[in-house]
């Protein structure tokens, strides 16, 4: 588009200058003709046309010199454009980038949230539990012991009565989950008497691993 004005200028130039050369150029005239035709001053017709020319070239000039001052400030316009458009296409590409990046994080934090919600639900069963632990035994294996033991009492024989009454002994059916530490914190409160009541089930047990479930144990 600037170079436009440029060219009609170099056209314009171009078309003055050969005016000039053809205005200072006149042809001469034959012999025959210069002695028949009379003679007549044209030099001052000449210089006239050569000064008009040189004005009209004078305009031209500075018309190009204007518009090649119009065309540097359309350049240093156009170039302040270009830079102004390359720093906008920076931001641009770093806000797309960071809006990946404020979506990860937005989803990492619903993360972390729910899983704050899910420790705080295992706190609260966790606390039940041993609040259950700490009330005393509630157990299958307690209720079917108990369901039983008239039973037992019943069956067993009573030949001679004794001076002293033995204590009524006690079965505990075995339930999903027993072992013998906790069976004997559920029947003397404390976890280390389990060696007395596998010595009571030897005919049962072959070690403390070998519970299992449904069958019946002797509680000393």
């Amino acid at each position: 588009m600037s170079s436009h004005p440029f060219r009609v200028a170099l056209v314009l130039v171009s078309s003055l200058a050969f005016i000039v050369r053809a205005h200072g150029q006149a042809p001469a005239p034959s012999e025959p003709a210069a002695q028949q035709a009379a003679p007549a001053p044209a030099s001052a017709p000449v210089v006239e046309s050569q000064d008009t020319a040189e004005a009209k070239l004078a305009v031209v000039l500075r018309s190009y010199t204007l518009l090649q001052a119009e065309n540097d400030q359309l350049k240093a316009a156009q170039e302040k454009l270009l830079t102004e458009k390359s720093s906008l296409e920076a931001q641009l590409a770093v806000a797309k980038n960071a809006l990946p990046l404020a979506d990860q994080a937005a989803a990492l934090h619903e993360q972390l949230r729910q899983t704050q919600d899910q420790l705080a639900a295992l706190s609260l069963e966790n606390n039940e539990l041993k609040t259950r632990l700490a009330t005393g035994p509630s157990s299958p294996g307690t209720l079917a012991s108990t369901t039983l033991q008239p039973s037992v009492m019943t069956v067993a024989p009573a030949p001679d009565p004794l001076p002293a009454a033995a204590p009524a002994p006690r079965t505990h059916i075995v339930v999903e989950g027993d072992t013998l530490t906790k069976i004997s914190k559920q029947y003397y409160g404390t976890t280390s008497r389990w060696s007395e009541i596998l010595a009571a089930n030897h005919d049962v047990l072959r070690d403390e691993k070998s519970l299992a479930v449904g069958s019946k144990l002797r509680i000393p």
